[in-house]
């Protein structure tokens, strides 16, 4: 076999490199992904609990009483945060479907 010389150690050296960036680019692109894909499915229950008030103790929220009370049922904050949910899939399919129809590869 012959001698390597410093110019190949050299190249074999950045091309051993090259491949080690390479697989540290995939599995950054892949945690991407993966931290994408969490904020997708959890972004619309995160934006209505930001805008469902929280009563305070003896906290009125609007001054009506009604409205309060209607504001601070449990089950209709589900029911909004399960809409929610829903739409921002709707929303997040419809900007993956966008982003690929503009910037395909």
């Amino acid at each position: 076999m012959p001698k390597l010389t410093k110019a190949d150690r050299s190249m074999d050296a950045l091309d051993q490199e090259i491949r080690r960036l390479r697989v540290k680019a995939k599995q950054l692109e892949e945690k991407i992904d993966e931290n994408f894909n969490y904020f997708q499915q959890h972004s619309g229950s995160m934006f209505v609990r930001s805008l469902l008030p929280r009563k305070i103790d003896g906290e009125e929220l609007t001054g009506l009483r009604l409205v309060d009370t209607f504001l601070q049922n449990e089950r209709l904050q589900k029911v909004i945060l399960r809409i929610a949910d829903i739409l921002a899939e709707k929303l997040g399919d419809g900007l993956n479907w966008l982003t690929t129809r503009v910037f395909k590869k």
